[in-house]
């Protein structure tokens, strides 16, 4: 009989983002490895980008719970949502139905500028800032802590009702590891943390205030002590906890991201990314760092003042997600003067047109800005750009991105400056497709690496077992 564990992640469709994925595809090959997945997840998550399809790919046999998770993010819309209602009520009534302008009687102008756009936008403003504060203060690990006491009391019924041999959590959130853990200590079952991304250490987090920090040093030490394996995305974020918990290390693995070609839409070819003569660059994914997008679009402009005639023979495209910072930013490269006629951003798009996207490109870009803490990060974006066979431009520091380039012999890694864009691109440009597989042997692909969990979990099993 297959083993049975129960997998708890927040992120699980219809939520969009790379972060699905890793959970999706554990869950959908488990089974051929010898372990049937439950999941349990949050019922209605407070997430912006959903992806109905996700839902319909998932194994049609596969069990999932969710469960609720209140979180204040719902109580920031719903503030949104009524500061909007009630300037929308002060516009009218200041102005009715006349028009404003200079004739009109003293103040009623005044009313309604403090009811207009602007003024709604300062009302949500000052709402969010204060509830923001709020959040980080007493929302901790994260602001999915709401959702523990409900997920745990679903799994424990489940427990109950199936039973497990096991359990396995990915995080972020860390939510996700305290779940796990709390229903590992009341069952005895054996438990597989996940980390996706550091926890201490992140450079992509908001810095936490003092108390917080030592509170975060003290749960995340508990986790690493208490779960019988600990899985990481990348061979550095796992020797980076294994050197600050040497009496773990030996329960420390790594399982890179990876790619699934049954997720790959038909390959238009290469007459369909020749149409406009232009050479294709793409980038697919979130940017989160003002840094990552800034070095980029320098080194595109300290190319083309090198190189003015390379301005016609070059398209590049960002399929995803961007910060608002990051959208101004944008719009102030994007003008004619500028880069606006090679520049193209798509914003997020759900996962298979994204991957349409990334098909129609001659070769595919990762980001990573230089920084602490940065080398040990990949990004899950890079994996699935090797599973598409497409040359690749890695604007990444020393670390494991760059490392999995090497070990594949494959794309051409620059240093994450203006220089080292320039440079690279202008390398790209005229260096001949590859005519081989980027991974021939298949060491990124999803099934394999799914076998390397199935195998964690059964040691995690049989350590626990009697003689």
């Amino acid at each position: 009989m297959p083993g049975r564990v129960l997998v708890v992640a927040y992120y699980f469709p219809p939520v969009a983002g790379i972060g699905v994925h890793r959970t999706v595809k554990f869950v959908t090959y488990l089974p051929r490895w010898g372990w049937e997945p439950v999941v349990l997840t949050a019922r209605d998550p407070g997430v912006v980008h959903r992806d109905p399809a996700s839902e319909s790919a998932l194994p049609p046999n596969l069990r999932v719970e969710r469960a609720f998770s209140p979180e204040p993010i719902k109580l920031r819309r719903a503030l949104g949502r009524a500061a909007r209602r009630a300037s929308s009520t002060r516009t009218r009534e200041a102005s009715g139905d006349m028009q404003i302008g200079p004739s009109m009687p003293n103040g009623t102008a005044g009313a309604a500028a403090e009811a207009s756009p602007s003024g709604r936008v300062r009302d949500y403003g000052g709402l969010a800032g204060i509830w923001g504060g709020m959040e980080r203060l007493f929302f901790f690990p994260d602001t999915e802590v709401g959702w523990v006491p409900f997920a745990v009391r679903r799994g424990l019924e489940l427990q109950r009702e199936l039973p497990f041999d096991a359990v396995y959590s990915s995080a972020g959130p860390i939510s996700c590891h305290l779940i796990a853990g709390l229903i590992a200590r009341k069952t005895g079952l054996p438990w597989v943390a996940d980390f996706r991304d550091p926890w201490i250490g992140n450079p992509f987090a908001a810095p936490l205030p003092g108390l917080h920090r030592e509170l975060q040093a003290r749960i995340e030490k508990r986790i690493v002590e208490r779960a019988d394996r600990l899985a990481f995305a990348t061979p550095g974020l796992a020797e980076a906890y294994a050197a600050r918990y040497p009496r773990a290390a030996d329960r420390c693995y790594a399982i890179p991201n990876g790619y699934d070609r049954n997720d790959f839409p038909p390959d238009p070819g290469p007459e369909a990314r020749a149409r406009d003569g232009r050479f294709r660059l793409t980038y697919g994914g979130s940017i989160y760092r003002e840094g990552d997008l800034v070095v980029f679009l320098d080194g595109l402009e300290l190319l083309f003042g090198r190189r003015p005639e390379l301005r016609d023979k070059l398209e590049v495209e960002f399929v995803g997600w961007l910060t608002l910072q990051n959208q101004a930013l944008a719009a102030r490269y994007s003008t004619p003067e500028r880069l606006g006629s090679v520049l193209r951003f798509s914003g997020y798009l759900p996962h298979r047109e994204a991957l349409s996207h990334l098909l129609a490109s001659d070769a595919l870009m990762q980001l990573i800005a230089d920084g602490p803490n940065r080398s040990g990060f990949v990004g899950g974006k890079l994996a699935e750009y090797v599973g598409l066979d497409r040359q690749i431009l890695a604007v990444v520091p020393e670390g494991d991105a760059r490392a999995v380039l090497r070990e594949l012999d494959w794309g051409i890694a620059v240093d994450p400056t203006p220089q080292g864009v320039a440079e690279g691109v202008e390398r790209l440009l005229v260096t001949p497709r590859p005519n081989r597989s980027a991974d021939p042997e298949g060491r990124y692909d999803r099934v394999n690496l799914t076998r390397r969990l199935a195998e964690l979990l059964d040691g995690a099993v049989a350590e626990r077992k009697p003689g």
